[in-house]
């Protein structure tokens, strides 16, 4: 079927609430990194911006099973320079986060909630498990 006709039977799309919609390549290339996983399940409690050193802090302990004081500062450090020159921008691109480079803050948009289910899943299936 061309790419211009609709399916007859696709499901309706999202609720139009003034969210951009995420192109299902989009979400599902994002969501196939498992660092980008960690970063949005480590931004989703927060309504704030987020500075990037305590996301990375928040992501290697994701990563590694610990807390955030057990990190060690220099996987920290190379968590937060992948953060800054690879997941970070790639999110940003997609608008599902908003970077501030002036503040070095990390907040997710609202584009971000139509991923929320794809990372709350039951737990026999970790997205963590992989990548």
């Amino acid at each position: 079927m061309p790419d211009d006709i609709p399916c007859p039977t696709a499901a309706p799309g999202p609720d139009p609430t003034g969210i951009e919609s995420i192109a299902a390549d989009t979400a599902l290339e994002i969501l196939s990194n498992r660092r980008r996983r960690c970063v949005l399940q480590c931004l989703l409690p927060y309504d704030n911006p987020l500075a990037l050193a305590d996301l990375a802090d928040e992501v290697a302990a994701l990563e590694n099973g610990t807390g955030t004081t057990d990190v060690s500062k220099a996987d920290a450090k190379d968590i937060y320079v992948s953060l800054y020159h690879v997941d970070i921008p790639k999110l940003a691109d997609a608008d599902i986060v908003e970077y501030d480079q002036g503040q070095n803050t990390v907040t997710l948009t609202q584009n971000a909630v139509e991923l929320r289910p794809l990372l709350e899943v039951d737990d026999d299936w970790s997205l963590y498990s992989n990548n």
